[in-house]
């Protein structure tokens, strides 16, 4: 919310003002506005005078951080005085001190008081939105609109609400009632966001190029334009929208981190490096460039990025753990990632952290005693952390103990029986121990606790298909899941599974390769993708999954040797 004294009120005061201040100027017997009120307030100042004089008043008491008295000054003004740019500044106050309830009930008595004010009318509608009020937001422009239809700000308003909310459609209906002089740029931008909300993105391009032809300083323009380019894989479009930005003096971090990454996928990696040393230093935006090189297969120039990183702030403790990612992802070299970590004193704020690291490492290259000897110091360091009984037990099932596994899981739950993250790995080791029945109860006590936890639903989903009861249920579960985690591959394979189950062959079809796009190394997917693809008629693809199902190694390599036979 803007500063009223600029906007509202005259640059020079009016002369009985000065008048009323001299003394106060002129010696130390004003200390305060508070004294200097009583002594001033008789005058016969004008009502404008009254108004400026009070405003200045509260002024006073907020930049002494008297802010109680100052609202109340601000308050009595508003009661007083009544005018549209006070009761903006007053809620602006309340706002700013977190009482977004008054702040709002103010507004509403404002726009009572003065029905046709556009500016009441906007910063309600915003408070109501900023309240995920968005039904009283809509309604407010709307009844301002019945009575200025044409009014060009507040269908933009309107239309910029609705496509916050999501509601694309009726954006777009919105926008089409600003008359034709009135669509600048910002208006083509939101019908942009629209209609790529609406899943029509070549015409939100063609809006976007539009918006930045009226507009070249329309950054978000740009930069929308650039995101929906690399969606459409035109990876040079967007790099020449993130150069233009530049180019404009756009410099934040954000832009350069993206054009990074667009250069890192056209394979150009020093030029990524480059642009990343020009720009002013920023940690995120190095980790971020680093995270993509590594990805891409360029540890090299990743190092490099670290160099950059180190230079910022050579003191870091975080600098032994990206060495370590680096040895581990990009150099595929867990040993010397494991003599870095290892390197990493108790006194460093994220010993715990390298703990994890380390235990994860020693796990995975197979030196279990390593593994075992670091959860014991892990435990005697941090008693309380349960993240390192879950680490204890991770271990344990993987050295092929599910048992002891359990047993950790279920000691730990004695203590703190409503832990959902325990809860779900004790559920999920009871599953591999073939005691079901058990397993499902307490997944089914998450979401009795969290009834959209995506895990869990999943798990129950799963199990109903499986055993062919309940599929209706079991999709239901299984999408709600999803709508936590859309992308989730073995969601979607649940998904896959429930739908062949109901005999949705096309829609299971699409759901399982979906999952698979993933690149996920998991038999039992694969073995679901030629299941579903056989049901579809679709016998090389079957085949394919088939194969691949075996080479990953399935809990039944003959059953899946038999139905690559059968076909």
């Amino acid at each position: 919310m803007s500063d009223l004294s600029k906007r509202f009120f005259p640059a020079r005061l009016p002369v009985l003002v000065v008048l009323a201040l001299l003394p106060c100027l002129l010696s130390n017997s004003c200390a305060s506005s508070r004294s200097a009120r009583p002594a001033y307030a008789g005058k016969n100042l004008s009502s404008e005078a009254e108004v400026d004089y009070q405003f200045l008043i509260y002024q006073d008491l907020a930049r002494q951080g008297k802010k109680d008295e100052a609202i109340k000054a601000l308050s009595d003004l508003a009661a007083s005085h009544p005018s549209p740019e006070v009761v903006v500044e007053l809620a602006n106050v309340q706002w700013g001190q977190n009482d977004r309830e008054a702040a709002t009930q103010t507004l509403e008595k404002g726009l009572a008081a003065f029905p046709g004010a556009r500016q009441l009318t906007f910063y309600l509608a915003n408070a109501y939105q900023m309240r995920r009020m968005e039904d009283m937001a809509v309604k407010t422009l709307e009844r301002f609109l019945e009575k200025n239809p044409a009014d060009a700000p507040a269908l933009q308003e309107l239309a910029s609400l609705l496509e916050d909310s999501g509601k694309h459609e009726q954006a777009l209906a919105v926008l089409g009632r600003i008359p034709e002089k009135d669509r600048d740029a910002t208006v083509l931008y939101l019908r942009a966001k629209a209609e790529a909300g609406h899943g029509r993105k070549d015409a939100a391009m063609g809006t976007l190029r539009a918006a930045v032809a009226k507009d070249p300083a329309l950054m978000p323009a740009w930069a929308d334009l650039a995101g929906l380019l690399e969606q459409a894989g035109d990876l040079k479009g967007a790099e020449d929208c993130y150069r233009k930005m530049l180019s404009l003096g756009e410099e934040s971090p954000e832009v350069r981190a993206r054009l990074a990454r667009i250069l890192i996928k056209q394979k150009n990696p020093a030029q990524a490096v480059s642009l990343l040393a020009e720009g002013a230093p920023d940690k995120s935006r190095f980790l971020d460039a680093m995270s993509a090189l590594v990805e891409a297969g360029y540890p090299r120039q990743a190092k490099q990025v670290l160099g950059l990183l180190t230079a910022l702030d050579p003191d870091s403790p975080d600098l032994p753990f990206y060495k370590a990612v680096l040895a581990y992802e990009g150099d595929k070299n867990p040993r010397e990632a494991l003599a870095i970590l290892g390197r990493v004193p108790p006194e460093n704020p994220n010993y715990d952290k390298s703990l994890a690291f380390r235990i994860q490492i020693a796990s995975e290259i197979g030196d279990f005693g390593k593994a075992a000897g670091l959860v014991r110091e892990a435990r005697q360091r941090y008693p309380d952390r349960k993240e390192f009984i879950s680490v204890e037990a991770a271990l344990l099932d993987k050295r092929g103990d599910t048992a002891a596994a359990a047993k950790v899981l279920e000691n730990a739950l004695a203590a703190s029986p409503d832990d959902v993250d325990l809860l779900y790995r004790y559920g999920v080791a009871l599953e591999k121990l073939k005691r079901r029945d058990e397993a499902k109860a307490v997944m089914e006590k998450i979401v009795a606790k969290e009834p959209t936890n995506p895990d869990a639903l999943n798990y129950l989903g799963y199990s109903l298909a499986e055993e062919g009861r309940d599929l209706e249920k079991a999709l239901s579960m299984v999408k709600t899941a999803l709508e936590k985690e859309p992308d989730n591959p073995f969601f979607l394979d649940s998904l896959a599974w429930t739908l062949h189950k109901l005999g949705r062959a096309n829609e299971a079809l699409a759901a399982i390769e979906r999952a698979i796009a993933h690149k996920v190394k998991d038999a039992i997917i694969w073995e679901h993708y030629g299941d579903i693809a056989a049901a579809a008629g679709r016998r090389a693809e079957a085949q394919k999954a088939y194969r691949t199902a075996l080479e990953l190694g399935p809990d039944s390599p003959a059953a899946v040797k038999k139905k690559l036979g059968a076909l």
